[in-house]
């Protein structure tokens, strides 16, 4: 009967003191935009020379155009600057 008590007391110290170092609301603003990163997505289709198809600020668009041109048969590449 002790050993449970010492049980319950231990759980009950170790759940009191994780929820006390979780913050107490998430910030859940959106992602911030660094001015000074962009992605071109170049792209050729056979032994031509390579074609800007667009800049993005943000890479997952510029991966969406990356996937649309490669179903189309183009060889693609994501470059950042």
């Amino acid at each position: 009967m002790i050993r449970k008590l010492i049980l319950s007391a231990v759980i009950a110290t170790a759940t009191l003191t994780g929820l006390a170092a979780v913050p107490a609301r998430a910030d859940g603003g959106p992602p911030a935009l660094l001015p000074h990163h962009r992605f071109e997505v170049v792209a050729r289709r056979g032994a031509s020379d390579w074609q800007s198809k667009g800049t993005f600020r943000l890479h997952a668009r510029a991966e969406l155009l990356a996937v649309r041109l490669r179903q189309q048969g183009y060889t693609v590449e994501i470059r950042q600057f």
